[in-house]
Formats: structure tokens, C-alpha cells, sequence
């Protein structure tokens, strides 16, 4: 599943998935693109004239209490033994789609105004059940716009990290891998040293950690 902006329980909650609209990822429309190209080998773009529009959950819901959202789950949730210093649990969405699958987002970020995109951030999503995830969908059928994308080792599986362009915000740093029947996705966004093509993945390390300790929980 893909995550857009979304008006949640009447608040309007800025939501990073794979990049911010008007920041990577293409609403009508080409994508938007970067001033200056990153010097990296590897660019791919998605190409809005060949994506599929991603389905619209039938519900919502929101917790402040990561028990409760572990109750409403579908499946076990990856929980994180490692979070950066100064983030704490905020908020977590459960999406409920028509074909049966479910995606979860958990939000951790440092005290602030939860609709404040500066403010340091980390979300971790989960989809369920999915195939595989490739690098055709992420950049075709989801239209996102990805630098620097490189293939990473952890936990025993392949996965890819890159970042995302953003003019009015900062860059978001993204890592996301499939494992266990599970897509999971760590975007970190917001105060963060923020990656760009002088230094394209200068928050791997704060990623991997975070990808290495996380835990599936019932």
C-alpha cells in the first residue's frame, strides 16, 4: 500500500510514506524534479504517465496506545528495539483496504506539533499481505522520484535505500525491504542532517539500525 496526505479524525496529519507530495511524488502530472541531479550512477524517476493510482482505504484508524493498536492488527507489527534519541511513540494508523490487506504506520518524533513537517520524524510502515516489493513498483506505479537508490544487506534480505527531494521541507531518507510476507518501509524526515546529492545516504546507518533491531510482536 502507498500512503498519501490524509485528513485523519479531522486533523490534518502530514503523512511521509516514500516522499512528500509536491516533493518527489507527482499528483497530475509529471513529478517534480530536483534542481541539480545527484552525481550518483543510479537515478530512477517514476513516470506518471504509466502509474496506477493507488486504492483508497475503506477505514482508518488512529491510537495513541501502541496495546491497542497491536489488538487491531491483522498481523504482527514490527516494533522497533532501536529508536533514535529524542524520538518517542506519538501516533499509530491502521488501514483497512477492500481486498483484505491492511497497512500500518507508526509515527515516533521528538515533542512538538504532530502536523509540524520539521519537526524530527520517524515512520515505520507495514503492508500486508503483499508480494515482493520491486523497484518498478515504488517508482512507476507510485510515481515516487528516488536519488542515489542503493541496494542494501540486512536482516538476511535484499533492500533499498535512497532519498527524496523536497523544496519547502526537508529531504526524506527512506529505506524499504520485504520480509516475512511483509513490505516495511523506515522514512525518516523533518530535523534531520538531511541527505542530498553531496551526501546521499547520510542517514543509512541511523536506518539500519533501527531495520536491525525491529521485532515482530502478536
Amino acid at each position: 500500500m502507498h500512503i498519501n496526505h490524509k485528513v485523519r479524525l479531522g486533523e490534518t496529519f502530514l503523512v511521509l510514506s516514500l516522499a512528500l507530495a509536491g516533493c518527489g511524488v507527482g499528483g497530475k502530472g509529471a513529478p517534480a524534479q530536483p534542481a541539480a541531479t545527484p552525481s550518483s550512477s543510479m537515478v530512477l524517476i517514476g513516470t506518471a504517465s504509466i502509474a496506477t493510482v493507488p486504492p483508497l482505504p475503506v477505514q482508518t484508524l488512529e491510537f495513541s496506545n501502541l496495546k491497542a493498536l497491536q489488538k487491531t492488527a491483522s498481523f504482527p507489527i514490527w516494533l522497533p528495539g532501536f529508536v533514535p534519541k529524542g524520538l518517542q511513540f506519538q501516533r499509530g494508523y491502521i488501514s483497512d483496504y477492500a481486498d483484505g490487506s491492511q497497512d500500518i504506520e507508526l509515527f515516533y518524533s521528538e515533542p512538538g506539533d504532530l502536523t509540524d513537517i520539521n519537526l524530527k520524524t520517524m515512520m515505520i510502515e507495514m503492508s500486508e499481505p503483499t508480494p515482493p516489493i520491486s523497484l518498478d513498483s515504488i517508482f512507476n506505479q507510485f510515481k515516487e522520484t528516488a536519488w542515489d537508490v542503493r541496494e542494501i544487506q540486512m536482516r538476511g534480505q535484499a533492500g533499498f535505500s535512497y532519498w527524496s527531494p523536497c523544496g519547502a521541507c526537508s529531504n526524506s531518507a527512506v529505506l524499504f525491504w520485504h520480509e516475512d510476507n511483509v513490505d516495511i518501509h523506515i522514512t525518516l524526515f523533518g530535523n534531520w542532517p538531511a541527505p542530498d546529492e553531496s551526501h546521499p545516504h547520510s542517514l543509512d546507518e541511523v536506518m539500519l539500525l533501527v531495520a536491525e533491531g525491529l521485532k515482530a510482536t502478536p
